[in-house]
């Protein structure tokens, strides 16, 4: 479905949604003043008797000549250039620092798995193996080459995904200075996938990062802090899983061990 931006706040809405769910106002009746603002400031000046209220019957109806691509705003259109030119500086900083860092990380993988034997002591590392060991899977070499190489490729999805929003950003801001609808700007895709791969691989800094996300004011932006932490949660939940199934397993086999041992000594005896 189209989104669309309230011109008000800024938040992104669906074309279907009458108010805004962040500051609560009337998306249409916004609009509308908005356009008016924009046609007195072009000289064209309010029409007379009209005190830009909607009277009965005709309340909440768009005034004559308004279509859904006038409401546009052209003021808003032009705020929200003005912002994402302001944020280019960061998009630009943050692929850079995602792509360094994933290609150096991915690298590092790549070689400490080539040390722990290539890809046929990837293929030799079972999960059974994996449950095994517990909380020593984190030593095991294969185990933390692989890690690192996920990392690393999650880092490199986040610089791709950054390239493409400002790509995004640049073409909406084009489309502003040519008096057309501009696209809407937001987390790419493949941000949000590289961030939920890292939020699994490391999932302490996810909380925080996730967190800070949740308190945002953007809807996309709360929904990935909440992807984030979920995805952290699944991975603390399986290494919690995997240290009580040893537990019973070990405490299991003491207790059958036992009676065996009592067994063996009694046939002595």
């Amino acid at each position: 479905m189209a989104s669309m931006i309230c011109p008000k706040c800024g938040a992104i809405v669906q074309q279907t949604d009458t108010h805004c769910m962040e500051c609560g106002c009337n998306i249409a009746e916004a609009e509308r003043e908005l356009a008016r603002r924009e046609k007195e400031a072009r000289g064209g000046g309010p029409a007379l008797k009209d005190d830009h209220r909607p009277q009965g019957a005709a309340a909440g109806m768009a005034e004559p000549g308004e279509t859904s691509e006038k409401v546009r705003l052209k003021a808003f259109d032009k705020q929200l250039a003005a912002k994402l030119k302001a944020e280019r500086a960061a998009v630009v900083v943050t692929a850079i620092i995602a792509l360094v860092l994933g290609a150096g990380v991915l690298l590092a993988g790549l070689k400490g798995l080539g040390s722990a034997g290539g890809v046929e002591a990837l293929k030799a590392l079972s999960y059974a193996d994996l449950r095994a060991m517990g909380l020593g899977a984190f030593a095991d070499r294969t185990f933390i080459a692989t890690l690192t190489i996920l990392l690393g490729l999650a880092g490199l999805l986040c610089a791709g995904g950054q390239i493409h929003r400002f790509v995004i950003a640049q073409k909406a801001i084009a489309q502003v200075h040519r008096g057309e609808r501009p696209e809407v700007v937001g987390i790419s895709e493949a941000t949000a996938i590289g961030l939920i791969i890292a939020s699994f691989v490391c999932p302490p800094l996810a909380i925080v990062l996730g967190i800070i996300f949740k308190l945002g004011q953007d809807e996309n932006t709360k929904r990935l802090g909440g992807q984030m932490i979920r995805s952290a949660l699944i991975a603390i939940a399986i290494v919690v899983a995997h240290l009580i199934w040893n537990a019973i397993a070990s405490f299991a086999a003491r207790g059958a061990a036992t009676p065996a041992a009592k067994a063996v000594t009694n046939g002595v005896e």
